[in-house]
């Protein structure tokens, strides 16, 4: 009997979280975030609860809530529901980015050593986010649909759980090339 009792706590538990957007399970099934969260297969966890306290800095996998398909059009939008995106923030509010020469440049300072197609410069406002895929050959972000509005945003990745080889925090980018374009199964 208490084994039920506490299979079922932890039950409703987890379905709250899940409704309230508290705990959010992430899918590799784009390859937008490849290697960090590995494409086709890799799965990870987001939580809702560090950006009710915060805002997000810089270098961190962001969630936000967008409306469209994948493949086709997206919009970053805080009241959809249709998708919950995941990027890596690359400039916060009163940045300004460019991509040129082949790489990101965050107040004229080179962001990472990511191969970028050249974008013209983004002035952030004061609660506009620039994000990036990791896989940036093969992500559709702020180079398409502008910058990400603070209220849009609700979590963070905080956990990569599978494959279990890839298990841990996703802070900083896995070692290797991005894999480019990839198509899943």
């Amino acid at each position: 009997m208490r084994v039920a009792v506490v299979v079922l706590v932890v039950g409703v538990g987890l379905f709250v979280l899940d409704r309230t957007f508290l705990l959010v399970t992430i899918s590799g099934k784009a390859t937008s975030m490849a290697p960090t969260i590995p494409a086709c297969n890799g799965r990870g966890l987001a939580e809702g609860f560090t950006y009710r306290f915060r805002d997000p800095r810089r270098g961190e996998i962001v969630v936000f809530h967008a409306v469209g398909r994948l493949g086709g059009a997206v919009a970053p939008d805080p009241s959809a529901r249709d998708l919950a995106l995941a990027k890596r923030v690359v400039g916060v509010p009163g940045d300004q980015v460019v991509g040129r020469g082949g790489r990101v440049y965050v107040n004229g300072f080179k962001s990472d050593d990511i191969t970028t197609a050249n974008f013209p410069r983004v002035d952030l406002g004061g609660d506009e986010y620039f994000v990036l895929g990791d896989n940036r050959s093969f992500s559709q972000d702020s180079r398409d649909f502008g910058a990400v509005r603070r209220d849009a945003i609700f979590g963070r990745v905080f956990l990569v759980f599978w494959p279990l080889g890839d298990f841990g925090a996703p802070e900083s980018r896995h070692a290797g090339a991005p894999p480019g374009a990839g198509l899943c199964d």
